[in-house]
């Protein structure tokens, strides 16, 4: 055995203690790291596949860490290079579940404090939890990483969590930055009141309000979507964001759809909101809205028996709200009841949320507005005759499932989708192909027909 490879545990020990690394860092950046190889001079880490993405983000974060780390383990002069690798995909693993559930004390009346990223579970969000924490690491610091960061996805898939999450990380680790979370509904009232104030009473309510959103190291502004169409709303957060980047200060949006597809935005929005990183937020997998309620049924002492949680996890499927709303609906049960909760009273308590024995039509409007959220694609560019790689994918997609999963012959898919009957065949035998030779496509495919056929 080598020196590094025979000291690969004490040398990660060493980059977490001596460098006062979080717990979450640790959980994200480090623990996946693994012993690849070394030379005389070359020491190679291997990282997982899903962290090929940011690869130049834990190279430039970790690469000097490391060899320091080395140097000092092994006691002696020679210094290693240090380079980090991608390892080829491995079967999905289980997910881990948080097990710290201790609330931040963050003093910063805008957050959450419940929402950390200890809490959050990642699952298939993994990426998404990655750019965030990797955001709020560098806040405040002349690297101020992925600026903006553009946070986009459904309703009920944790955006608001992770933003929260950032903020109450910065606010734990470098206290010093000024931090400010709203929503757009707040900042529009926010500009709207402001106005109304000069024009009635002839005050400066302007001047307050671009210190309250100017002077801030870090701003997180929810639901940006809202905003879109309020002239004077987009003028002042146009105003504002400018400012801010100008400074260096970061800044956090979260969206319901990515930037190119939110209609009326106007191009220098566009051009902003691209500027930096953006990272979608998908619906829990089948793992992770498990995961989300072990979590749960452990922080309230495990009063849900394992059969239930998998009823809840295999009929919901659509947002995390939804899923804990079926939980939380069970625990308040068990608490004006004095029977243990069964499966016929939790089937009969979330009878108005859960509906098994309904008759599931799965038709060509569902499937079409399935791989639209999928993709990030509008509905109606599916039906048109847009070539982009996004939208051309999404359409051939939509295709092979609307003949996999309906009754529908290929001229009914071909009058569906606007498009003539051999060009239907070549984009289903396209989509076909590509499963068949891409096991990362098919993994894609099988996901998008769970969602669907569990609607």
């Amino acid at each position: 055995m080598k020196p590094v490879e025979e000291n690969w545990i004490k040398i990660k020990e060493s980059v977490i203690n001596d460098y006062n690394i979080s717990s979450i860092a640790v959980k994200t950046w480090i623990d996946p790291m693994e012993y690849g190889s070394e030379t005389e001079d070359t020491v190679t880490i291997k990282l997982p596949s899903d962290k090929a993405k940011i690869l130049d983000l834990i190279t430039d974060k970790y690469k000097d860490i490391f060899i320091i780390a080395i140097s000092e383990t092994l006691g002696n002069d020679n210094v290693y290079e240090v380079n980090f690798i991608v390892e080829e995909s491995k079967p999905q693993e289980k997910v881990s579940i948080p097990t710290n559930n201790q609330e931040n004390e963050s003093s910063n009346p805008s957050l959450i404090k419940k929402y950390t990223f200890d809490n959050f579970v990642a699952g298939n969000n993994e990426f998404a939890v990655s750019c965030c924490l990797a955001v709020a690491e560098t806040a405040g610091t002349d690297k101020n990483l992925y600026n903006p960061l553009y946070i986009y996805g459904g309703s009920g898939l944790g955006k608001t969590h992770l933003m929260h999450a950032i903020g109450n990380y910065i606010n734990e680790h470098n206290p010093s930055l000024k931090i400010l979370y709203v929503t757009s509904e707040n900042f529009t009232n926010d500009v709207v009141n402001s106005l109304r104030s000069d024009k009635k009473y002839n005050t400066d309510s302007m001047s307050v309000l671009k210190d309250k959103y100017r002077n801030v190291d870090v701003l997180l502004i929810d639901d940006i979507q809202f905003v879109i169409g309020k002239e004077a709303t987009q003028v002042e957060f146009f105003n504002t964001f400018n400012a801010l980047y100008e400074n260096g200060k970061s800044i956090i949006i979260s969206s319901d759809k990515h930037p190119k597809y939110m209609e009326f935005l106007d191009e220098r929005y566009l051009t902003r909101f691209q500027m930096g990183l953006q990272v979608d937020v998908q619906p829990p997998n089948y793992e992770t809205r498990k995961a989300i309620l072990l979590q749960l049924n452990q922080k309230h002492g495990n009063k849900i028996n394992d059969e239930i949680l998998t009823y809840i996890t295999d009929n919901i499927s659509s947002n995390i709200r939804e899923l804990e709303g079926a939980y939380n609906k069970l625990i308040a049960l068990s608490r004006i009841s004095s029977d243990e909760i069964d499966m016929e009273m939790a089937k009969n308590s979330l009878k108005d949320i859960i509906n098994p024995n309904k008759t599931k039509v799965i038709n060509s409007d569902i499937i079409i507005e399935e791989v639209s959220k999928h993709y990030n694609v509008s509905v109606s560019d599916i039906l048109s005759n847009k070539r982009n790689k996004d939208i051309a994918t999404a359409r051939q997609v939509a295709m092979y499932l609307c003949l996999k999963l309906t009754e529908d012959n290929k001229n009914n898919i071909g009058i569906k989708m606007k498009k003539d009957h051999s060009t239907v065949i070549h984009n289903i035998n396209k989509v076909a192909e590509s499963i068949e030779n891409d096991p990362t496509f098919e993994k894609n495919i099988d996901s998008l027909i769970k969602i669907i056929t569990s609607l």
